[in-house]
């Protein structure tokens, strides 16, 4: 037994001294990462400065393998004095004729009624090949003549990712001000058109949408429900990949039956995606970005660089704070009030590491990432 206590006790001190050791390791990194700038003053690498709203953030943090750290140039975003974004026409060129190496994003952007044939086998991207879903009728009449995006060419385009970041920004008039606007799974404006905007000319519509917000139309209520919402989308684009996964199948079948009850009530334009996300993870995997599986956010700017002169980006922030103000942020905008962000989406997606990417274009001048609240 005294063995055992002494062994005991000689963990206990172990664990003791081991957080205390990480406890004066993360005060000692804070105090270089937050202390002047004096080492810039003198032409070594940038440090690190955050707004004081969320020094603290940093600290818990830091140990987090999810956090990336951000650069000077977004410390200047953050303390008001945001750098001047300059357009790089040559590099986004150069970067739309990569993509169109890898992806035929005007013709895969949807099934055509000429593309498949009744019965024809659909494979599911992330799912194992034994599952399949086949073409029948109803799905085939539901499917365009030919691609919507097919030679559509914009000037500006904005892709509105879903971040709790746009609570409060104000950036309602300039995304609305876009000739042409995308967004993410079906997500409410109504109520938050201040900060988001009132205008959608695309949207995604994940099949598991339905179960999660809508019990599977089970209900009179809930058919209604569903109607009314897509009312709103009157003339936008609904962009349905039915064939990600295979657990969409079942909810897939509902849908098609739902659009083709109410054929010709609802003046939206359905896009049904085949097997896009293969090329889409081909290409991404060349930028250094191999994940299991993309978020919705960045397969919306691949989509978008088959059509848009300059990208702008807004909701693409996947922190829990706001790096504005300090104050604790949902995951989604509109999520309900007190709702506290999780990192539950690391489960599928690694956000972090594809903001990295992203605000590293930013500073390319290949997209506009906007992080600060509009005027």
């Amino acid at each position: 037994m005294v063995r055992i206590s002494n062994a005991l006790g000689l963990v206990i001190l172990m664990v003791a001294l081991l957080i205390l050791s990480l406890i004066s390791y993360v005060s000692i990194r804070k105090d270089s990462i937050l202390s002047s700038t004096k080492y810039d003053n003198m032409g070594g690498p940038p440090r690190i400065m955050f707004h004081a709203g969320f020094r603290s953030q940093f600290a818990l943090n830091f140990l987090d393998p999810s956090f990336i750290p951000l650069t000077h140039a977004l410390n200047e975003e953050l303390q008001g004095k945001p750098s001047k974004w300059t357009f790089n026409r040559t590099f986004i060129c150069h970067l739309q004729k990569e993509i169109f190496h890898y992806i035929d994003v005007a013709n895969n952007f949807s099934l055509t009624k000429n593309g498949v044939r009744v019965g024809q086998l659909m494979h599911f991207d992330f799912s194992s090949h034994k599952y399949v879903f086949s073409i029948n009728n109803n799905l085939k009449s539901l499917l365009p003549d030919a691609s919507p995006i097919q030679n559509k060419h914009y000037n500006v385009c904005a892709v509105v990712g879903n971040s709790g970041i746009l609570t409060g920004s104000h950036c309602g008039p300039e995304i609305d001000s876009a000739d042409f606007i995308f967004r993410c799974n079906f997500a409410p404006t109504d109520s938050y058109y201040k900060d988001v905007g009132r205008k959608t000319n695309l949207t995604t519509f994940n099949p598991s949408i339905l179960e999660r917000y809508y019990n599977n139309l089970l209900t009179i209520q809930d058919r209604n429900n569903f109607f009314l919402n897509l009312k709103k989308l009157e003339g936008a684009i609904l962009w349905i990949p039915a064939f990600f996964l295979h657990t969409s199948a079942t909810v897939t079948r509902t849908l098609v039956d739902f659009f083709v009850e109410h054929k010709g009530q609802l003046k939206i334009k359905l896009a049904w995606p085949g097997n896009i996300m293969q090329d889409v993870n081909r290409y991404w995997k060349t930028k250094n970005l191999s994940l299991k599986r993309l978020s919705t956010g960045i397969l919306m700017y691949t989509l978008a660089s088959a059509m848009c002169e300059e990208i702008h980006l807004y909701g693409f922030w996947p922190f829990g704070w706001d790096p504005n103000t300090g104050k604790e942020l949902p995951y989604h905008y509109y999520d309900k009030k007190g709702t506290k962000f999780t990192t539950k989406w690391q489960e599928t997606h690694q956000l972090p590491s594809e903001f990295k990417l992203l605000y590293k274009m930013h500073g390319e001048g290949v997209t506009k990432l906007s992080l600060s609240h509009c005027s």
